[in-house]
């Protein structure tokens, strides 16, 4: 049986935009029975028509047939609904009555035009027309609708439209304010060889031994870390002023401005002292008086610094605010309190200096060795007995001998230090194995909170010497200051109460003047403020607190008779020992 090729007619509904196509099957002409040669069945054309023996029947539309058609109507372009045509497809099989079904549909373009939030920019997303109608003229009335009318990228807008295709393209781009920049202070004070010992510590990290890569703390401080001096004259320079920078406002795509961020300016300090802006140019500060320069938030004051040949009997004891330098020395039972520097080009004898700053002593102090004080108690009993020297910074001398010595950060000892009481805050340096003669730490007691360094620890006739790290020494100062009170009140108890006796056994005399009443309110007032300190004494001994990588490094070596104290850990040394570092592990004292 055959049958003709198929009819395919398409009809566009332009309302929907619907296209459907019908296959109409063509009627089947009579055809003479007829058999091939052989007997076998065999496909036969006559006049165009396709034939085929028993049971033959023409191929039905295909897809790509479908598709062909479709562009030869001029519907290439529309959607095509792929489900639906092959659906179509299947129903032709077997068709014997004409069949109607949507396949495709003509769709416009279509876009969405994005406004960002700060109005600073806008992105086009364009998707192509298919069969229908490109949507240019409609994105210029949206962008018009939205105002847009600043900023917009003509070229990469036009070049979209032409390609009626493009995702989150960026089309119009506001202009950003330009910010400004805050006022601000820049220092001008810099000590005359300040570069050349930043080139100098740069290289001389590389030469030097360390054992590992540490906390500052922990670091060895080093001799031109102490040169901390630096004086100013009248009129030199101290500060720059750099006034704010007000900013450029923007515009957005609307066109409206955009503010730039307010800038707030700054002025100099009102309680700087010793300095004023410069008359010629008022963003600049300068020194109106000669004296060492203080930087403060937002300028720089100056303490004045006195300068002196000698302290001794003729200039008196010297109290007052600002830095001090000592041409010569300080002599022998002289006091001499400063809330700055103290620099002294001689010696310091058996003297007392208080400073609120640093203290450098190009010579050494040494006290009288035979009245040596072992405690800041005991020396406060004795002000004049032997050398005193207490500052709030860093301690520079060339060496130290019957002397204490307490500053708040670091001691730098050049030379020796002998038969000498120490103390730190941080750490405490002496010598730093310059040599098999110095940098010696004999006798004495030493106590910083982080780090001893020197050559040698200790001498080699086992002079008791004394070191300790892993506590704060302040804090154990005053401990000791405390328990002499202590003691002082026990004495003073045990003899009221020997004279409590004696009344009570001559209770005339007692009588006289009230002195029992008197003796007995003594007791209890004594009682009271031995009370006091005990309690005072148990708080300080809870605050003690060890530190965990506080050591003492020895370069050359560690004599019998030292006595280490890490903590509260005691190593009495009883062998002479060569050099290494020693700290606590796993709470044991050890050498490495």
């Amino acid at each position: 049986m055959s049958t003709v090729t198929q009819a395919l007619v398409f009809v566009l509904d332009d309302s929907s935009g619907a296209l459907q196509v019908t296959f109409t099957p063509m009627p089947q002409p009579e055809v003479p029975e007829f058999r091939a040669p052989g007997g076998a069945d065999e496909t036969i054309v006559i006049d165009n028509e396709v034939l085929t023996q028993e049971g033959g029947r023409a191929t039905p539309p295909s897809m790509i047939s479908c598709k062909e058609a479709m562009a030869e109507q001029g519907y290439g372009a529309f959607w095509v609904d792929e489900a639906a045509l092959s659906g179509f497809i299947r129903a032709t099989q077997q068709a014997k009555e004409p069949t109607t079904m949507t396949i495709a549909h003509r769709r416009d373009g279509e876009f969405s035009l994005i406004v960002s939030d700060d109005l600073m920019s806008a992105t086009l997303t364009l998707i192509p027309p298919q069969g229908g109608i490109a949507q240019g003229p409609a994105v210029i009335e949206a962008m018009q609708e939205q105002g847009i009318v600043h900023g917009i990228l003509q070229s990469v807008l036009n070049a979209a439209l032409a390609a009626g295709v493009c995702e989150k393209l960026v089309i119009a781009r506001g202009e950003w304010p330009v910010e400004g920049s805050p006022g601000y202070f820049t220092s001008l004070l810099k000590s005359e060889d300040g570069a050349d010992d930043e080139a100098q510590e740069a290289d001389g990290d590389d030469s030097e031994e360390e054992e590992e890569e540490e906390d500052d703390r922990f670091k060895i401080i080093k001799y031109r870390d102490l040169g901390f001096l630096l004086l100013v004259n009248p009129g030199d320079h101290l500060m720059r002023r750099t006034p704010a920078v007000s900013g450029t406002g923007g515009i957005d795509i609307k066109g409206e401005p955009v503010p730039a961020a307010p800038m707030h300016d700054v002025e100099f300090n009102e309680k700087i002292l010793g300095a004023e802006p410069s008359p010629e140019d008022p963003n600049l500060l300068i020194a109106t008086l000669s004296g060492q320069p203080v930087v403060i938030p937002n300028g720089v004051t100056i303490n004045p610094v006195v300068e002196v040949e000698n302290v001794d009997l003729i200039t008196g004891n010297i109290n007052f605010d600002g830095t001090i330098t000592v041409k010569g020395d300080i002599k022998a039972g002289m006091v001499l309190k400063v809330t700055g520097d103290v620099i002294v080009k001689g010696l310091v004898e058996a003297a007392e200096i208080h400073a609120g700053g640093n203290v450098s002593v190009t010579g050494g102090i040494i006290g009288h060795a035979a009245t040596q004080a072992s405690t800041l108690s005991t020396a406060a009993a004795v002000p004049f007995a032997n050398a005193r020297v207490i500052c709030k910074g860093s301690l520079q001398a060339l060496f130290v001998e019957s002397a204490y010595v307490q500053a708040g950060e670091s001691i730098l000892i050049k030379g020796n230090a002998r038969q000498s009481e120490m103390i730190a805050g941080q750490q405490i340096a002496v010598g730093k194995g310059s040599g098999n003669k110095i940098g010696q730490i004999v006798g004495g007691r030493t106590h910083a909170t982080n780090l001893i360094h020197a050559a040698w620890a200790g001498t080699s006739n086992g002079a008791k010497t004394e070191l300790q790290v892993g506590s704060d020494p302040f804090l154990s100062t005053q401990l000791a200051i405390s328990e002499a009170a202590y003691k002082r009140k026990l004495e003073e108890i045990d003899q009221v109460i020997k004279l409590l006796a004696f009344l009570k056994q001559n209770p005339q005399k007692a009588a006289i003047n009230g002195m029992g009443e008197k003796a007995e309110a003594t007791r209890r007032r004594l009682l009271g403020e031995s009370k006091a300190l005990f309690e005072e004494q148990i708080e300080m001994k809870e605050k003690l607190t060890s530190v965990d990588k506080a050591r003492i490094k020895c370069t050359k070596g560690i004599y019998e008779g030292v006595e280490i104290r890490i903590s509260k850990q005691l190593w009495p040394i009883t062998n002479d020992l060569g050099p290494g570092t020693v700290q606590l592990k796993n709470g044991i004292i050890s050498l490495g």
